[in-house]
């Protein structure tokens, strides 16, 4: 009892609890800038282990297994029969053992953009494999793995799956993408409030049983503790528990421990336990919201008004967090919230549960789904309340969220004109600040080139997959482009030019024109291969660009001075853009001819060429290098391309002429800045 005393007495010392988080903050810092040491290396080729999770989609399976270190791998299927095969051998906890090639987890080409390098050390997973042979050792003998697997299989339903499991991974990426736009996302992570309903009904259970209060608070927290040990386990996710654990055990128990003193335990828990967690959005949308709600949070007579408070001071002390991950907020989500908070707290997850434990009733629960679903998605085509910002340094979001703290504590309304004063200047930042640029945007292999100049910006291709590379990524658009526009500040395109038909050029022009405001888009001239018709009918107000069209973006002007040819490549619109400090040229996936027509028609001596055809020998020739003199090429291309590219022979040409030159897929985005002649590379050579 004196040993607890003296506990108590010690964490109720502001100066210790002080001294323990900025030690915790140390140790955090320490451990995720310390080299990483793995058993696994690049030259690994079999790993065997216990397989923790596998997701199989169409054409692939993805897993991670525990050997002597997880390894994430994924192996594609060669045939249905390949597929069947595989479904039947992945139940979680099996002991299995994979063979194939290891790679390093990419991290991010582009910055500001996702690092999924940093994603994977959360997981505590320093090494992927691109798995050629996938052979089951052993079945599971393992009780709690062949329990786990059991509730995976009956939690089918993407959402009982995200409600129950904390895995979101299988909601449809349109809607998932509506919730995050909505201001909405963080009703879908499991949190305290889940955990109380949790706790609500099994104490209702063992009421009945007549055991005692604290025993029966025991059972509880051994029940979720297990609930914690099956779960894809987020901050999020561990905060809500620590939340529940600790204030319950301060009640429990008569602690007397201030609320801060708590808080302030759960956090240095979570970054012990894992210190990636402070890269985690969630860990920040979690902890902040909630230490907002529980000191600033009254209780009103009225539940509405309550709903109303709680609402707006969510979305508050989110903004800053939203800011620096998704570079935009939407006001009306307060509104949205009235009704998604009990819809989904009431309704969505209770009937999860219950679907869970009887899926006879699955029917119904569809219905609660698909108002759900609808409902977010009509929501999402409103733009009102939508704002983007750019992102900034690190320091001024830190700065927003103290003026938030500070006026919620204060009431002061000259506080509160701060703030506004601040989000608006950071709102209007591009227009003020930005200077003019190119960016060579990498997009695998393909092309996409954003010009931006004075609050008006074109991109030049959008880059897409190529249907038979089955590696490439789908979604550049989603997880690339938008992404990099919003974070520069650049809320829509006055210009869309697809040069040509090629899927690595155009491939992504619907979803960048659904989800993303464009304001005029062109094709190339001369035949419309099945992508371009496509996009017409998809989009019937896109125009054909005329030879010597002149195009104007602030300080640059676009001339597109190709002709129209029977070829899709040779006949890649060509734009020649000018700006008082530099002049570039180009080429698309333009060929050796449309170079000969370009010298015979034009004077193109320039400052920086993109050169033609990702660096294919059916371009740059070395006429045509005499002809432009650039001091600079630019090449876009993927890593490890099946084609090669860029072929020796180009890049002997550019060396005979004492051309330097820059790859995208070893430069990650290639950024040139016309007024000083400065070109950044987002990939630190």
């Amino acid at each position: 009892m004196q040993l607890m005393n003296k506990l108590k007495i010690i964490l109720q010392s502001n100066y210790v609890i002080i001294s323990i988080l900025i030690l915790v903050i140390l140790i955090t810092i320490l451990r995720i800038n310390l080299p990483v040491k793995t058993t696994y290396n690049l030259n690994t080729t079999k790993v065997t282990g216990i397989l923790l999770s596998s997701k199989i989609e169409e054409e692939k399976v993805t897993i991670i297994i525990k050997g002597k270190d997880k390894i994430q791998g994924t192996y594609y299927f060669k045939t249905k029969q390949d597929k069947k095969k595989y479904k039947k051998q992945l139940e979680v906890g099996n002991k299995v053992t994979i063979t194939g090639k290891m790679t390093l987890p990419k991290t991010n080409t582009t910055k500001n953009l996702f690092n999924y390098q940093e994603y994977l050390k959360k997981e505590k997973i320093y090494l992927i494999m691109q798995i050629e042979k996938i052979t089951k050792e052993e079945d599971t003998i393992s009780l709690f793995y062949k329990l786990k697997d059991k509730i995976e299989t009956r939690a089918k339903n993407p959402y009982i799956k995200s409600f129950l499991l904390g895995d979101q991974s299988e909601i449809k990426e349109e809607v998932k993408t509506s919730f995050q736009k909505n201001g909405i996302s963080h009703l879908f992570a499991i949190s305290g409030m889940q955990f109380i309903i949790i706790e609500d009904c099994l104490s209702r259970i063992l009421k009945k049983l007549n055991l005692k209060e604290k025993n029966n608070f025991k059972i509880v927290i051994i029940c979720l503790l297990f609930y914690l040990s099956i779960l894809n386990m987020t901050a999020s996710i561990l905060r809500g528990i620590l939340f529940f654990i600790l204030f319950s055990l301060n009640r429990y128990w008569n602690l007397a421990l201030a609320k801060k003193t708590l808080i302030a335990i759960a956090i240095t828990i979570t970054l012990l336990i894992n210190p990636y967690y402070i890269y985690e959005v969630g860990f920040w949308y979690s902890y902040i919201i909630s230490i907002g709600l529980i000191y600033f949070m009254k209780e009103d007579a009225y539940y509405l008004i309550s709903l109303l408070k709680s609402s707006y001071l969510a979305f508050l002390l989110s903004i800053p967090i939203s800011l620096y991950y998704f570079y935009e907020i939407n006001i009306a989500s307060i509104l949205y919230n009235l009704f998604y908070i009990p819809f989904i707290n009431m309704i969505v997850f209770p009937a999860s549960i219950i679907t869970f434990l009887f899926p006879v009733v699955e029917p119904l629960y569809n219905i609660v789904i698909k108002v759900l679903e609808t409902s977010s998605l009509y929501l999402n085509n409103i733009n009102f309340g939508k704002l983007i910002f750019a992102r900034i340094p690190l320091i001024f979001y830190i700065v927003e969220l103290s003026i938030i703290f500070l006026y919620l504590k204060t009431k002061k309304k000259k506080i509160l004109l701060v703030l506004l004063l601040g989000l608006g200047l950071h709102y209007y930042l591009p227009s003020i600040y930005q200077k003019d640029f190119i960016k060579m945007i990498d997009v695998g292999q393909g092309d996409s080139i954003l010009i931006y100049s004075k609050g008006k910006s074109s991109l030049i291709d959008t880059g897409g997959k190529v249907a038979y590379d089955a590696n490439e990524s789908s979604t550049i658009t989603k997880y690339t482009t938008i992404p990099l526009l919003k974070s520069l500040g650049i809320r829509k395109l006055n210009y869309l030019f697809l040069t040509h038909g090629d899927k690595d050029h155009a491939g992504e022009a619907i979803y960048l024109e659904k989800n993303f405001q464009v304001d005029n888009i062109y094709l190339n001239l001369g035949q419309q291969q099945a992508l371009e018709q496509n996009i017409r009918k998809e989009i019937p107000r896109t125009k054909q660009v005329g030879q010597e069209e002149i195009f104007q973006t602030g300080n640059f002007t676009l001339y597109q001075i190709n002709k129209k040819w029977e070829d899709e490549n040779a006949g890649s619109s060509v734009f020649y853009v000018t700006h008082p400090d530099l002049t570039v040229l180009l080429m698309a996936d333009a060929t050796t001819k449309t170079e000969a027509y370009l010298q015979k028609n034009y004077n193109l001596k320039v400052d920086i060429v993109k050169i033609g055809h990702h660096g294919s020998n059916t371009s740059t020739s070395l006429s045509f290098l005499k002809k432009t003199k650039p001091r600079l090429a630019l090449i876009s291309v993927g890593e490890n391309n099946r084609y090669h590219h860029p072929s020796k022979e180009v890049l002997d040409r550019l060396s005979t002429q004492n051309i330097p030159y820059l790859q995208t897929k070893a430069s990650g985005t290639i950024t040139i800045y016309p007024q000083t002649e400065e070109v950044v590379e987002d990939i630190d050579n």
